[in-house]
């Protein structure tokens, strides 16, 4: 995980650290449930930790890993997030316990150590939307190589127009150019003269 240099430790002084609650989670034990309110803000001294989707009707994802210096929880004491999500320890981990007060006591007290949430907390974002977007075109990658498989004569050639099989995807030509672009590099297709062939046919 990409993360400022400094660790909260160093920008946090003893008293301030006195005010939390030191628990140990052992390996394979919840830090936070799914569908259990987290009602604390969790400052990682050591150990490492796994944030999990955790729905209720399937099997669990691991989402994100939490080393020493990681902290979570600074959503829900704003009144956000998620009831889906479990964090489980995954060897032993020793964690700082914030109450709701106790982290706002941190926040004005502290301002090096709430620029450090702030700017691990929008590294986190901006990883999730670059997430999002790669799924987001391998969706459309595996999608497009399925039409042009359903829709190639017998040489291999794409049987319609690129308009055509940009209609089909529901996409515009833009952003099937950079699909195509992208098979053509990976060996899928072959594109000449305005032709789509699949290779290996």
């Amino acid at each position: 995980m990409s993360q400022p240099q400094e660790v909260p430790f160093s920008l946090l002084s003893p008293d301030l650290l006195a005010q939390a609650q030191v628990i140990r989670k052992a390996p394979g034990e919840y830090v936070t449930q799914a569908g259990i309110p987290v009602e604390h803000f969790y400052l990682m001294r050591s150990g490492l930790a796994k944030l999990i989707y955790d729905p209720s009707d399937g099997d669990p994802l691991i989402l994100d890993l939490y080393h020493e210096g990681d902290f979570f929880g600074e959503m829900e004491m704003v009144g956000v997030g998620y009831s889906d999500r479990s964090i489980v320890a995954m060897t032993e981990c020793v964690l700082y316990q914030f109450t709701r007060d106790g982290f706002f006591r941190l926040w004005r007290a502290c301002p090096d150590f709430s620029l450090y949430v702030l700017q691990l907390h929008c590294q986190r974002l901006l990883r999730s939307g670059n997430d999002k977007i790669y799924a987001e075109r391998l969706v459309l990658k595996e999608k497009v190589l399925h039409l042009l498989q359903l829709h190639a004569n017998e040489k291999g050639y794409f049987a319609y127009t690129k308009d055509v099989l940009s209609e089909m995807a529901g996409v515009s030509i833009r952003s099937l150019n950079r699909t195509l672009a992208a098979l053509e590099e990976s060996g899928c297709v072959r594109l000449s003269r305005g032709t789509i062939r699949l290779t290996g046919t």
